[in-house]
């Protein structure tokens, strides 16, 4: 898809034009409710008639709702609205005197800082942060910058594509090839402008049977591959997983360290930490690797979906400060998106979206409670809720759990942290005999989202339940394991732990009484 037609193809935000001047009443909720589901694409925009949006989300608070699904997508919470509420009154007030393309550049510059501060990046010089609707519009925009003045196409190696953004592949500019060790493929036209199109090769990281893969294999994939065209001299751009949709790392932080140490003029490296399920010493020690690295504020911190941001470290700066300007880029950025004093950002249009600046505002309150809890804490609740649910799905016949691997990142020399215990719990369904269709699957996590309390005299019936939307793993036989994902969050974490919060122990028994629903319900259908 071109820059243009991907342009055309968003929902814009809407005008503050009608916004009262500073003597009439403030904006009411609904119009901040507006502007949450405005400047991304067709996935955040809320069905007409059920107000929810493709992940199952609504725009305003819903405290009904059991929130384990951060690995997709989760319902803003009460205090992150209230902070988007506060911040679309001042904006009102602002739009009646200056321009709103100056007031979005100054929003973002302030978000910019709370964001680095809160994540333990406010230290380092010279970093500087990107900001995006998306994950997906972060790789297309790495790939630009990281590719200028190559030769030859650049070559991409990515993750497979069911375990990062469902658009990454289709945003590089290519289409998945037949089944391999390493898939690869190059895209058909010039998706890129001046860019040549690249070539693009995922590395899987589960076998066709859904188990995981050794990662020795899937490094000597990659270093295999990337070490050859390092060598002939084109330019590599390689994009590890930290984590994925179902937990994993892929490649190893060795297997990207090396190869940046032997071809530092052709390798990039970007983490694709779009879940963000990491403690800040561990971003602060990618971004002293001079990995790039992309992060997400929905997800773990359970902002609104589509707020997105790319670290870029000092050398990684300097070494890209000669790139063109990203003019091409011109349909996924505007000028208050890019960092000042990073070159080309001049050249952008220099109009706004305030529903970026409004859903980055939620992911920041959210961030800002959790970084208040004490990372041991959280590091014990983190524990006692993976022992939890892990001995729940082994336990009961209705899942069966998808294999994971320990969260290791040997090498990168961060200091132990929370971000070392599973978050991400992938499981699929079981009837007797079989596993549940992906028909079934999906009617599962659809119907985990209504109360059914009026169907089934059964307190956990009534729960309505957020989990992580299926993922496919692979096939058994002539069976498709498609894994649903209970999922931990910074908003769980703060409600467990802070002052006047629930306590640990109620939100694990949430989360069993989620996983008792889920697994009626699959019975349930089982036997329809």
């Amino acid at each position: 898809m071109s820059a243009a037609r991907l342009t055309a193809a968003r929902k814009p935000a809407p005008s503050l034009a009608p916004w009262p001047a500073v003597d009439k009443p403030a904006p009411t909720p609904i119009e901040a409710q507006a502007l949450l589901t405005a400047g991304g694409d067709s996935r955040i925009e809320p069905d007409e008639i059920s107000g929810l949006n493709r992940y199952g989300c609504g725009a305003r608070p819903d405290a009904d709702i059991a929130p384990f699904g951060s690995s997709t997508a989760s319902t803003i919470s009460v205090a992150a609205y209230g902070a988007v509420e506060r911040l679309t009154r001042r904006l009102a007030d602002e739009a009646a005197r200056e321009s709103r393309p100056v007031i979005y550049r100054r929003e973002l510059d302030r978000v910019r800082q709370k964001l680095v501060g809160l994540l333990g990046l406010g230290d380092i010089v010279g970093l500087k942060t990107i900001l995006s609707p998306s994950g997906t519009d972060l790789h297309r925009i790495v790939l630009h910058i990281a590719s200028e003045g190559a030769a030859a196409p650049a070559l991409v190696i990515l993750p497979e594509p069911q375990e990062t953004g469902s658009g990454v592949v289709a945003a590089m500019g290519g289409q998945l090839g037949p089944a391999s060790a390493l898939r690869a493929t190059i895209a058909s036209r010039n998706l890129h402008g001046a860019l040549s199109a690249p070539q693009i090769m995922t590395a899987p990281t589960r076998a066709p049977d859904g188990t995981v893969r050794p990662v020795h294999e899937v490094d000597e994939d990659v270093g295999m591959i990337a070490a050859a065209a390092a060598a002939m001299g084109r330019k590599v751009l390689l994009v590890m997983m930290d984590v994925s949709k179902t937990g994993l790392i892929s490649p190893s932080v060795a297997c990207a360290q090396d190869l940046k140490r032997r071809f530092p003029e052709q390798v990039e490296v970007m983490v694709d930490a779009c879940q963000l399920r990491l403690a800040p010493t561990t971003l602060a020690a990618y971004v002293a690797q001079d990995f790039l690295v992309a992060i997400t504020g929905s997800k773990f911190m359970t902002g609104p979906a589509f707020s997105a941001a790319l670290f870029v470290p000092p050398a990684a700066g300097a070494r890209l400060k000669g790139a063109a300007s990203p003019r091409a880029l011109a349909g996924l950025c505007a000028r208050g998106e890019w960092p000042e004093d990073m070159q080309g950002g001049g050249l952008l249009d220099d109009r706004e979206n305030f529903g970026l600046l409004l859903r980055w505002e939620a992911a920041l309150e959210e961030m800002r409670s959790f970084a208040q809890l004490p990372p041991a804490a959280v590091k014990r609740f983190f524990v006692q809720f993976a022992e939890a649910i892990g001995e729940r799905l082994a336990e009961d016949d209705a899942f069966e759990p998808i294999e994971a691997r320990p969260i290791e990142r040997l090498g990168l020399g961060a200091a132990p942290s929370w971000d070392r215990i599973q978050t991400i719990f992938p499981f699929a369904l079981r009837a007797p005999g079989r596993l549940l269709s992906p028909v079934e699957t999906v009617g599962v996590q659809r119907l985990l989202g209504v109360n059914l309390g009026d169907w089934a005299q059964w307190r956990p019936a009534a729960r309505r339940v957020e989990l992580g939307q299926p993922v496919h793993c692979g096939h058994r036989a002539e069976e498709t394991l498609l894994g649903l994902r209970i999922c931990m969050s910074a908003r769980l974490a703060t409600t467990a732990l802070s002052t006047g919060g629930r306590g640990g122990g109620a939100v694990i028994a949430d989360a069993l009484e989620v996983l008792d629903k889920t697994a009626w319900l699959a019975r349930r259908l089982a036997d329809a």
